[in-house]
């Protein structure tokens, strides 16, 4: 992500769940700190559900992170899975 944000992986399970660290070089976000995203991927018939969840971000920070994931990454996924 060019610098924005790294992380490391908590927890894999093959077709069904990632957990991962992530830290944010942004204004305000603590040097040291880590939230935690988690993809949960369940079978719908032919279809596959995904469940996000990222807990630990710190207040001041969380109304920014969540219209910035569904500006960059929900709404265009969404498009594109149309296609």
């Amino acid at each position: 992500y060019d610098g924005y944000c790294h992380g490391y992986n908590i927890e894999l399970i093959e077709n069904k769940k990632i957990v991962q660290a992530w830290h944010f070089s942004e204004d305000g976000w603590p040097d040291d700190h880590f939230s935690i995203c988690t993809f949960i991927l369940e079978p719908v018939e032919n279809k596959t559900k995904l469940t996000f969840i990222q807990s630990e971000v710190p207040e001041h920070k969380a109304d920014a992170l969540t219209s910035g994931w569904q500006k960059y990454y929900w709404q265009p996924l969404q498009e594109f899975l149309k296609q």
